[in-house]
């Protein structure tokens, strides 16, 4: 993953300690192989250990015992030369890291109390003062990593969830600090992005120096391992390495009392990283990840470079690459830029395309949809509200400005945001339609009837971008999110409340014995009513009997052509439900949850008029069109059966 801050060079070397270095005994009994720790790179990777502690040391199946303890600090550049000297065992010098304390110091005859606090850690050994950053702290249940909440002050960071452990910058929409257990639950350590540390370091214009730990024991060694390993201690590093790497080995160690004999080896490794240089004359100028005269967008007049509309650190005689253009002139981008902030914590995507970080940065000025390929913005705006870091990220969707026939077109697409919108104005409305129905027939405080909200999950989900490569998984995704929307915020209760009013049993299936109907066959019954209200107009009581004859497979009509009529309601009734049917179906044959039935699927699909497979996007706008259609007419049958029933109350 891509940097978020600049590549800041660190002065320290990049391996702790030199290959050519290390004896080549230490590297010839793979159990006891140290090389991960003395050879590795300070900064290198996404991700950098501050702090480590091995919960509960115990032999693996291997017969390999591996303790490791690891603090960190930060100390004044160029102490670490003033205090490598007296640098031995780490638990000797760092063994009360973080412990806040009082003392008598004794000047003569005068005696005087210094406290302590967390933050402020002095060496025994002279009076180099360092400030902790991760250490051991002893807590009821054992130990924890303690870090200095200064880390977190500084980049604002905030805990995803309380005790979580993960620190994440909402800013950016990334983890940035995590303290969490690896190594099968029995190694707490705690993590930073490297790029963290060193933006952490050049603020704080300090080192950070590593304590680190470690100690394997090798139980039973084998005879080629009894030959190979040299006992006797070793001192690697110097000053100018910024390295100090102290290794034992002893054994073998004869058994006691049943224990089986054993090789060890532990090291007590410091290191230190140096801090980037700060530009004193503007220290808090935003880096770019990328060089920013190079930087150009494509425009109408030609590649253009966003930079000259913002401020960084520049560099007296460079100039811009590429054309000048207006701040309002239009750069335009894919829609699936947008798909990183989509469902993001932290991060907002409005309807007209609109991306915000909270009160962080955003991108809302100019900014709209153009159909459901194309986003649109004024190239100053995207300078002025896109931080540098995300730049990148942009740059991978940008296209060169479509012509204005290629724009007509392409607007003539009804966005996914407005079709999902239309879909809940309907639902609304059925609301509206349902309350006036009831209170016609007398139900008194009807419980409202859809309780969904575009600010659910599904709600949120349906209106994301849909990918122009997306495959039939993504239609049958959304159709569900649908069917969630649609039916699953239904109140049964209010539909059965109604139906009961009309005719005890209006809320139950034909079944034997008889059963509650689901939520989409009471909205379909109360449908029905209002049908029957509106065509043959019957009095209250009589409708339970119009119900059940039209719904009966077994029940004749006393007159042939008023059955057939009532069948001909009842077919309409059916039709206009058929898009809510099929969400239904697909709720039961889609396989979000299970394997998917795609012959019963397709079957449903195509009964719809939809393609029975290779979905898209047209098809997912066209599902969406269906439903909001079924509910106008649900509505419209429900306020003209309301109208008519009032009439007669007149």
């Amino acid at each position: 993953m891509e940097s978020l801050f600049p590549p800041l060079q660190l002065l320290a070397m990049d391996q702790i300690i030199r290959s050519d270095d290390v004896p080549g005994n230490l590297l010839s009994i793979p159990e006891l192989d140290f090389s991960q720790d003395l050879l590795a790179d300070r900064t290198a990777g996404l991700w950098f250990r501050l702090g480590a502690w091995t919960i509960t040391p115990s032999r693996d199946e291997r017969g390999i015992q591996d303790v490791i303890s690891r603090q960190s600090f930060l100390l004044t550049p160029g102490q670490f030369s003033e205090i490598f000297d007296n640098l031995d065992y780490i638990g000797n010098h760092i063994g009360n890291l973080g412990k806040p304390k009082g003392s008598i110091n004794h000047q003569g005859a005068t005696k005087t109390y210094d406290y302590s606090p967390f933050h402020r850690f002095e060496f025994h050994f002279n009076s180099v003062t360092v400030e902790p950053l991760v250490f051991v702290r002893s807590i009821t249940t054992g130990v924890e990593l303690f870090i200095n909440p200064d880390l977190e002050l500084y980049f604002e960071l905030e805990e995803k969830t309380t005790g979580s452990g993960i620190w994440w910058d909402p800013r950016r929409g990334v983890e940035a600090l995590r303290r969490h257990v690896v190594e099968e639950g029995n190694l707490a350590v705690v993590d930073i992005r490297t790029d963290y540390l060193s933006r952490y370091l050049q603020a704080r214009q300090m080192a950070l120096v590593v304590g680190h730990y470690r100690h394997l024991h090798l139980y039973d060694p084998s005879p080629s391992n009894l030959e190979a390993f040299v006992a006797g201690d070793m001192v690697l590093g110097s000053p100018d390495q910024r390295t100090k790497a102290i290794l034992h080995n002893n054994g073998p160690h004869e058994s006691i009392l049943g224990t089986p004999s054993f090789l060890r080896r532990s090291l007590h490794l410091w290191f230190e990283i140096e801090p980037p240089e700060v530009d004193v004359d503007d220290p808090w100028a935003e880096e770019p990840p990328f060089d920013p005269y190079n930087f150009t967008l494509p425009t109408r007049v030609g590649p253009v470079a966003p930079a000259r509309w913002t401020h960084f650190r520049q560099t007296k005689g460079r100039t811009f690459e590429g054309a000048t253009c207006d701040f309002m002139d239009d750069v335009c981008f894919r829609q699936e830029v947008l798909t990183k902030y989509e469902g993001t914590s932290g991060f907002d995507v409005s309807d007209n395309g609109s991306v915000s970080c909270r009160h962080y940065w955003g991108l809302i000025r100019s900014t709209s949809r153009i159909g459901n390929e194309l986003l649109a913005t004024h190239i100053g705006d995207f300078a002025e509200g896109v931080p540098f870091e995300e730049w990148p990220h942009w740059k991978q969707y940008v296209v060169e400005p479509p012509s204005l026939g290629t724009l007509a077109a392409l607007r003539e697409e009804k966005t996914i945001p407005d079709a999902v919108n239309s879909v809940e104005r309907m639902l609304k409305k059925l609301n509206v339609a349902f309350t006036h129905f009831a209170d016609s027939i007398g139900v008194g405080d009807p419980e409202t009837l859809w309780q969904g909200s575009l600010d659910s999950l599904a709600g949120r989900q349906l209106k994301w971008v849909y990918p122009t490569d997306a495959d039939d998984d993504e239609f049958l995704k959304r159709a569900t999110l649908a069917s969630t929307l649609v039916i699953d915020a239904l109140a049964p209760a209010s539909l059965r409340k109604l139906l009961s009013a009309v005719g005890k049993d209006l809320h139950l299936n034909d079944g034997s014995p008889s059963q509650p109907l689901g939520s989409r066959n009471l909205l379909q019954r109360v449908t029905l009513v209002a049908v029957l209200v509106q065509d043959f107009q019957p009095p209250i009581d009589g409708i339970p009997k119009l119900v059940m004859q039209v719904e009966s497979i077994t029940s004749s009509a006393t007159e042939a052509d008023l059955q057939a009529e009532l069948v001909r309601s009842y077919q309409r009734v059916r039709d206009e439900f058929a898009p809510l049917a099929f969400l239904y179906d697909l709720r039961t044959h889609g396989g979000l949850a299970h394997t998917p039935n795609m012959e019963a699927v397709a079957a449903a699909a195509t009964k719809l008029g939809l393609p029975g497979k290779n979905w898209n996007r047209t098809d997912y706008l066209r599902l969406l069109s269906l439903v909001a259609g079924s509910i106008m007419q649900i509505n419209q049958h429900l306020e003209t059966a309301a109208q008519q029933l009032e009439s007669r109350h007149l």
